[in-house]
This record gives structure tokens, C-alpha cells and sequence, in this order.
């Protein structure tokens, strides 16, 4: 149901006012510029987990991060004493639901929601709650203090088979989608007073969060010494109907310089239904090609290969095209930048060039074609995987996605 702008600005005005008033931070606290958290990364699912201190007393609560997602929920932790339902009669249920429906449940004045495992894509009723979180970041994080409780709210299902499909150990989805009021990012932007900002640093078995932006200081191995990253931006683009997810413009991909042949109506947003287009999510752990894309990549990349004389291998699920890792020459295998890239993913003013990923090493004398076939009719043509991601910052403020030029860096 449409809402007046005045409406509109009354609710934001309230979601506001409720944040500020029921936020604990300790009276010597200065607020920092940005917070980096640990990922951890679950070696069956492949997925990444954020690990938030939540309640009273303190539990931590491991969730999967979910790009895609309008709300962050998690298990029910009733015996924490500043657990609290949220009342479905305040202006609080109504503006942190969206875009999500909200309602009063039978007999009670709980702010009922339906919350989606975005694995198993399983729905489950949920009660949006709040409660203090911690912020306990990791040593790289710019001036935090160590103990901040804030309040933050969450969805707390009713059902416990939306849990399915999710890493071992984990508690829930925090969600880092891109509209949501209570998404991880736009929570910690109020309660911190941050940019709506987060930048995800991905390795094979673990990775980093940063919220609220830079500066992303690493350690640069081709130098041997320590500097800041240099991005390049795209702009993001709105999916009308997957307002959460983060879609680029994709124009084109190379192989080794050669172009992938592409029907160009798989590359663009259907206006009306959502599907097709280019999306960035690492709940795919290797970027997935629609069928007739994936057949035309794997072609390419295939035929590079034979030029260079390296010797194919067996297929391993879920990769089709494998070769033998000592027969790729020594310039493929160091990690240093290769001209042209082995992948290179080309937006209207920009290319990002990704540098040694294109290969994952699956036993010891084989490596695949680090791209999966995702049907011939998937939700969005291209999914980014968290594989060939390496760095990329996700500035909601500003609508535009940061990448580092070129990956092999990681």
C-alpha cells in the first residue's frame, strides 16, 4: 500500500529516534570511521560467516552472509535479559518490515514477518525482535571501541526448518542487502553514524567485512610492503523486483583477450520480471553462467588452453572443463598479472581484469575452469562469484561497486 512522502519521512523520523534513544555506547567511546569484522568460511557450503556478539548476557551468534537479503535473522535467544519483541503498532515494525509485509499476530501484539533462506529458498514465519549487539571487530578496525552495545533488530523464526542448507554451526542470515532499514549495513550506518558502505576482502577458507568504508590497508606482496587499495567503480544497478541484490553492467566477457559470445538480451534487467542481467553475490561460490554463456566461455577458454599445449584432465563436479596443473605453463601458475587477463569483465567505461582466478586447484595435479553452468534459465544471467571477487566495495550512498585493478593481489 503507497504512503504519502510525509508519511514516508514521519516513519524514518521514528526508526530514527527509536535507534538513537536505545543506543548503549560507553560515555568515553569516540565513534570510529569503519569496523572490520572476520569472516570465517564453512569448508562444506563454501559460505561466509559473521560472528555478532548479541545479548545479555553475551552469546555469539554465527550467521551467513546473505547479499541478497532484506533482513537479518537469527535463533531465538529468549533468555537474554534485553531481548525484546517489537510491537507491531509502532511505526517500527511498519518502516523496519521493508519491503517486506508485516502483521499482528493472533491475540498478541508481536510484528509478525516471513523471513526466506536464501540457500534452500525455504519461508518461514518470524517475529521481529531487537537486542543488544557488541561490537567486538577485528584489530584492523579504525578507532571502535572495545565494547559498544547498541541495539539492534533482527527476525526471529518461528519454524525451525528455514534453518536447512546453511554452514554447520551457524546461527542465521545477517543480511547486507541494499534497501532493507534493518540490513547489517544500513543498522550499523545509524547506530554509528557511518556511510552506507561495506567492503567484503574474500580468501579461500576465511575473509574480512569492512563497514562504513576505508581506508582498506593490506599487505602487497609484489612490493613487500604495506598500502591502501586502489578501486575502480561501476555503478550499480536497481533490479526493479530483487531490490536488495547488487547488479552491474556487464557488457561483455574475455578470455586471454578473445571475447565470449553472448546474446546480449541475457546481459539486461527484464524491467517487468527481474530475471537476467549481471548480479554480485558470494552466496555462489564460483561466478555461474547461464547455460548458452557458460558453453561459450568454457569454448574459449578451452581452446586457449590447447594453444598453449596444456593437457586436459578428467572433469570434477561441479567444473566441466579441467587441465593438468604441470603441463600450464610457469607465467599462468605465479600469480602475477598476465596481458591480456585470463578473465576480463567489461562495463561501459571500465574492465575489470581478473587475474588468476579463472582456475581453482581441485586435486594435486588438476586445476578447473573456476565457472559453473547455472541452467538455461536462471534468476540472473551472470551471478559474480565470491571466487573471482578477491576485493569489492559496495557503496549503497553512492549507488557504485569498487573493484581492485587487477585481483591478483589477494
Amino acid at each position: 500500500m503507497a504512503s504519502s512522502p510525509f508519511i514516508q519521512c514521519l516513519l524514518l523520523f521514528a526508526f530514527l529516534s527509536f535507534s538513537n534513544a536505545q543506543i548503549e555506547l560507553p560515555s568515553s567511546a569516540t565513534q570510529p570511521a569503519s569496523i572490520v569484522f572476520d569472516l570465517e568460511r564453512d569448508a562444506s557450503t563454501l559460505q561466509y560467516m559473521i560472528k555478532l556478539d548479541q545479548g545479555t548476557p553475551r552469546t555469539v551468534a554465527n550467521l551467513v552472509l546473505d547479499m541478497g537479503g532484506v533482513v537479518t535473522w537469527l535463533r531465538c535467544n529468549k533468555a537474554s535479559s534485553s531481548y525484546q519483541l517489537v510491537d507491531c503498532r509502532t511505526p517500527q515494525c511498519l518502516l523496519g518490515s521493508r519491503p517486506i509485509t508485516t502483521t499482528c499476530g493472533d491475540n498478541n501484539s508481536a510484528c509478525n514477518m516471513v523471513t526466506v533462506n536464501p540457500v534452500t529458498r525455504a519461508a518461514g514465519n518470524s517475529e521481529l525482535i531487537s537486542d543488544l549487539v557488541t561490537v567486538v571487530p577485528n584489530p584492523d578496525s579504525d578507532g571502535i571501541p572495545p565494547v559498544s552495545p547498541s541495539r539492534f533488530r533482527f527476525g526471529c523464526p518461528t519454524t525451525s526448518n528455514i534453518f536447512s542448507g546453511l554452514a554447520k554451526g551457524s546461527t542465521g542470515v545477517a543480511s547486507i542487502g541494499r534497501t532493507s532499514v534493518i540490513s547489517l549495513v544500513n543498522q550499523f550506518s545509524v547506530q554509528l553514524k557511518f556511510s552506507r558502505i561495506f567492503a567484503l576482502e574474500l580468501y579461500n577458507s576465511s575473509g574480512m567485512i569492512y563497514f562504513g568504508g576505508g581506508p582498506y590497508i593490506h599487505s602487497d606482496f609484489s612490493s613487500g610492503g604495506i598500502k591502501d587499495r586502489v578501486l575502480e567503480y561501476t555503478p550499480l544497478l536497481i533490479n526493479p523486483v530483487r531490490t536488495a541484490g547488487y547488479y552491474v553492467d556487464l557488457k561483455s566477457i574475455q578470455v586471454y583477450g578473445k571475447a565470449v559470445p553472448i546474446d546480449e538480451k541475457l546481459l539486461s534487467i527484464n524491467q517487468e520480471t527481474g530475471f537476467g542481467g549481471t548480479e554480485i553475490n558470494i552466496l555462489a561460490p564460483y561466478t555461474t553462467l547461464e547455460t548458452a554463456i557458460y558453453k561459450a566461455f568454457i569454448k574459449v577458454h578451452t581452446e586457449w588452453a590447447k594453444s598453449k599445449n596444456i593437457a586436459m584432465a578428467a572433469s570434477v563436479a561441479p567444473f566441466t572443463a579441467c587441465y593438468k596443473s604441470s603441463t600450464i605453463p610457469p607465467e599462468f601458475e605465479s600469480g602475477l598479472p598476465v596481458v591480456p587477463p585470463s578473465v576480463a569483465f567489461n562495463f561501459p567505461r571500465s574492465q575489470w581484469r581478473v587475474v588468476w582466478w579463472d582456475l581453482v586447484q581441485v586435486k594435486d595435479d588438476v586445476k578447473c575452469v573456476a565457472f559453473v553452468d547455472g541452467g538455461s534459465k536462471p534468476t540472473s544471467s551472470i551471478v559474480i562469484g565470491a571466487h573471482q571477487i578477491g576485493f569489492g566495495e559496495f557503496d549503497i550512498s553512492r549507488s557504485r561497486f569498487g573493484f581492485q585493478q587487477p585481483n591478483f593481489m589477494l
